[in-house]
């Protein structure tokens, strides 16, 4: 994961709900979700939500898109 995307989570206050590894979603997936966690959703619930707001196109990094 990188260190922007790390940054996200800890100004949001939930940086111990941060994925782990490289990680396929874009920055905007991951403000989309912090701001849910913030509500007091779980991380699966955040991120159908952000993915289903997004859309595929902004939510998963080009290079994953199939």
């Amino acid at each position: 994961m990188s260190k922007r995307i790390r940054e996200i989570y800890k100004k949001g206050g939930v940086a111990s709900k941060a994925p782990n590894g490289k990680g396929i979603h874009t920055e905007a997936f991951h403000s989309c979700v912090v701001e849910y966690l913030k509500k007091g959703f779980s991380y699966k619930e955040a991120a159908k939500r952000c993915m289903g707001g997004l859309g595929k196109k902004r939510a998963v990094k080009k290079s994953h898109q199939r």
